[in-house]
């Protein structure tokens, strides 16, 4: 078997190319065969993508929740775009995406703006969400 790096780097291919199916395949057994947030995050998406929202949310804690093993429980007061923090931003941003498209724009701006206050350099466009809530446009809403 490949290493789960790999495998979670051919799903995050496979999810750009709109390959769904490839891609949950590929996550998920990443998933059953390792402790890797990322897999988790990977099926967090693509829930997000298939409109389940409340499983991709728990996809997206369970991510959390793995990823803050490696920072001793807590979420770091800040974090870099590096390796090893990726894949607990991805989680955050995965969890504020999802209360967001859920309608549930208080707690999508709470989460986005915490998510720009540990990551500064705010490498996954938390400030862009956060002028879309002010604007208030919902880009999983036709018309808009």
């Amino acid at each position: 078997m490949k290493p789960v790096e790999q495998i979670i780097s051919d799903a995050r291919a496979a999810l750009n190319r709109g390959e769904l199916g490839v891609a949950e395949k590929l996550f998920s057994l990443a998933a059953e065969n390792s402790a890797a947030p990322d897999a988790w995050n990977g099926l967090g998406a693509i829930r997000f993508e298939q409109g389940n929202l409340e499983e991709s949310a728990r996809c997206f804690e369970k991510a959390k929740a793995m990823a803050l093993e490696s920072h001793g429980g807590v979420v770091p007061k800040r974090l870099e775009w590096n390796p090893e923090n990726k894949p607990l931003l991805r989680a955050l941003q995965g969890i504020g995406l999802n209360l967001f498209r859920a309608g549930r724009t208080a707690e999508a701006r709470k989460s986005f703006q915490e998510l720009l206050k540990i990551n500064p350099e705010d490498n996954q466009g938390a400030q862009n969400l956060l002028d879309d809530l002010d604007a208030g446009k919902n880009p999983w809403k036709t018309g808009l």
